[in-house]
């Protein structure tokens, strides 16, 4: 069993990230870090190794890349659903910002999330003790107000 878990981080890179689709609920964050990309991708990379998920999920590592990228998946406490999650670093040209896209992916077949993948990304993000601008929105079906941002993401 062990071989095989050896073999699904070799196999894994950022190119492989599952695609979006219609078929999986997915969402797609972008922020900006106040501090270095080497800095950003180094506290993203420790947070998601030691990570206490505020929702009670268990995240774990599939593949990291050096400055470039960390791939976890989360699994939900109840049900057990697994999402794929990617945090890519990207330089801004700022030696004291840092752009982090990420994605989150359910595994399975699923159309309403309750906002899941977002909160994902969104509390790795928040544990962080780098300050990090409002994060923006693409291809999610579905994320939580403002208003009930905490609360929501404390549940999901």
């Amino acid at each position: 069993m062990k071989f095989a878990a050896v073999a699904l981080v070799a196999a894994a890179q950022a190119a492989s990230f599952p695609s979006f689709d219609s078929l999986h609920a997915h969402c797609q964050l972008t922020t900006t870090f106040q501090d270095s990309c080497a800095n950003v991708y180094a506290s993203l990379d420790n947070t998601v190794k030691t990570f206490k998920d505020p929702a009670n999920g268990a995240y774990a590592l599939v593949q990291e890349q050096s400055g470039d990228y960390v791939w976890v998946t989360r699994t939900t406490p109840t049900k057990h659903y697994v999402d794929d999650i990617i945090f890519t670093v990207k330089n801004t040209g700022n030696a004291n910002t840092c752009t982090v896209v990420s994605k989150s992916r359910s595994e399975t077949m699923s159309y309403y999330d309750y906002d899941t993948n977002f909160c994902n990304m969104y509390n790795v993000f928040r544990s962080q003790s780098i300050k990090f601008d409002t994060p923006t929105t693409q291809d999610c079906k579905y994320f939580p107000s403002a208003a009930d941002l905490l609360t929501t993401c404390n549940t999901y």
